[in-house]
């Protein structure tokens, strides 16, 4: 007999498992203002008309529980991505995670801070929409960088920052260079995926400039198209190297600078300055963790973007929106480059 396991309206008989009525809560369509005033709603209706499973059914909650239990034992699963977390009550998401016994994080496709939080907790994570909407708004909408500012006080309620999973891409939602052709602004973006407090997680394509549209569109092929030598491919390289060779989880994300258009932040010794406006930004740091003397350079162009930390300030220069990350000049290097610089002379 064929067994299905997609859409089938009402004959639930030809799924696998799960083909009683009983299994299933009672029919209706999850609208689209419910997300907003009607949870009872969000997780008992249908989501897409796909059929919403029944988690208070005892037979339907322990098959689950046993299938995720496992699948984690038979493939040795490190950790697991969940869709559509607020379709299925909290209780559940508590009772899986601990069958489950691995890393859990979750997706809620919300820009409400409490909201979204109160998924951690049942799961050990989510994913952070706050900050891909707040990056969204100040990058792609002009909204001021002292927004960061806000957001970074509104993220305290979650229970614990560093596990979220942070993006400004992803197959759900149309491409950030289709929404706004800015490389500039893209870059930027990833800077704070990558560099903020939470796990980052990029999508692939964008090392290519991927710049597609709503879902199917943002799912474009890689294969045919990859170039590890492309400028975007070297620009995300050389933040991951930084974010590992620094080991930047490791420390604290303090904020160093905010107005309008700029805003500035370190984690241990690496100093992230950002902006979201396309002219020449210039602006003297005085809050840093650096000493005199320190030389300091971007991590992009680290052979000729170099600056002095000098009376205890230090001077940034951003042209035409880029970011910078900057990280202090081994003094090894430093040495090479002076020899390498007299020697030409």
């Amino acid at each position: 007999q064929r067994r299905v396991h997609g859409p089938v309206g009402f004959d639930f008989g030809q799924i696998d498992t799960f083909n009683k009525p009983e299994h299933y809560h009672d029919y209706c369509q999850i609208n689209m203002e419910d997300f907003a005033n009607n949870q009872w709603r969000v997780e008992h209706c249908r989501l897409a008309d796909l059929p919403d499973l029944n988690q208070d059914n005892p037979f339907v909650r322990q098959t689950l529980l046993n299938w995720i239990s496992n699948l984690i034992k038979k493939y040795q699963i490190d950790g697991i991505r969940i869709d559509t977390i607020p379709e299925v009550a909290k209780d559940f998401w508590t009772e899986f995670s601990q069958a489950a016994g691995v890393f859990t994080i979750g997706e809620a496709f919300d820009p409400r801070y409490d909201y979204v939080a109160g998924y951690q907790g049942p799961l050990d994570a989510t994913l952070n929409y706050p900050l891909y909407f707040e990056l969204k708004a100040v990058l792609q909408q002009g909204r001021s960088m002292y927004d960061l500012r806000d957001h970074y006080k509104r993220m305290g309620v979650f229970r614990e920052q560093e596990v979220l999973g942070n993006f400004i891409d992803n197959h759900d939602n149309a491409r950030f260079l289709h929404c706004y052709d800015n490389l500039n602004r893209w870059k930027t973006g990833v800077v704070f995926t990558l560099m903020s407090v939470g796990i980052p997680i990029f999508y692939y394509g964008g090392e290519q400039g991927y710049a597609g549209g709503d879902d199917p569109n943002n799912r474009e092929t890689l294969w045919t198209n990859m170039n590890p030598k492309s400028a975007l491919y070297g620009f995300v390289k050389a933040i991951i190297d930084t974010r590992k060779t620094h080991q930047t989880w490791a420390s604290d994300q303090i904020e160093r600078y905010v107005d309008d258009n700029f805003y500035a932040f370190s984690r241990g010794d690496v100093f992230v300055a950002t902006t979201n406006v396309d002219k020449t930004i210039n602006r003297t740091i005085s809050y840093h963790p650096y000493h005199n003397g320190e030389i300091l350079c971007d991590v992009f162009f680290p052979d000729n973007d170099c600056i002095l930390v000098l009376n205890g300030v230090f001077n940034v220069v951003l042209l035409n929106g880029e970011p910078k990350i900057f990280v202090p000049r081994n003094p090894s290097e430093l040495q090479a480059h002076l020899r390498g610089a007299v020697s030409q002379r």
